[in-house]
């Protein structure tokens, strides 16, 4: 006697192909959620790096825009620059006004031990305090300096025929595994450059 339709269970070959359709479906699931936490990872990281070059410019375009030609070791104008450092003197307001102070601060950025850091140095060239580090797993720091002719230096080192203080400042920046990431920041326009009688 055959059991009425309510009471007939799943075949095995029904019972196959369901868990088939469901581990199918469970893998595309577990692909999906793979690729997704991948995908916010990666969107992550470029946001931190974005954020890490936005801070970088910020601080550079500070001291760049703070630029006075003061004398300092090794920067008779008070700047020097080659491809690797960058000494600078600049003029800021002290958050307290102490007696005697100067409101003059000498800075030096370069990469020390992979790291990219900016320095609070003495006159005389001397490191003061501990380095700010800017930037860890620094593979290629590069500096290009604007002359007042227009054309690009890779070592600032003024003379009698050209102003204190470059037009620009290129600063190139790459991490070990990261794309490159070029700051260009233009200082204030100064004096016209000194000339030499003919």
């Amino acid at each position: 006697m055959t059991p009425p339709p309510s009471a007939r269970g799943f075949t095995l070959v029904e019972m196959v192909v369901a868990l088939l359709i469901f581990a199918i479906l469970a893998g595309a699931g577990v692909t999906l959620l793979r690729a997704s936490v991948g995908t916010q990872e990666a969107v992550n990281g470029a946001l931190a790096d974005l954020g890490s070059a936005a801070r970088l410019r910020a601080l550079l375009s500070a001291d760049l825009s703070q630029a006075v030609a003061r004398p300092i070791e090794g920067a008779p104008g008070g700047f020097a620059g080659s491809a690797n450092e960058l000494r600078l003197v600049r003029a800021f307001e002290p958050a307290e006004r102490i007696a005697g102070a100067s409101g003059l601060q000498a800075i030096r950025w370069r990469v020390e031990g992979g790291r990219l850091v900016r320095q609070s140095i003495t006159p005389a060239g001397r490191a003061m305090g501990p380095p700010a580090i800017l930037s860890r797993d620094v593979a290629s720091l590069s500096l290009r300096y604007r002359g007042a002719d227009g054309s690009w230096l890779g070592l600032w080192s003024p003379s009698a025929t050209e102003a204190s203080l470059p037009r620009a400042v290129e600063l190139r920046l790459q991490r070990r595994g990261e794309a490159e990431v070029t700051i260009l920041v233009a200082l204030p326009a100064g004096p016209a450059p000194a000339r030499i009688a003919a």
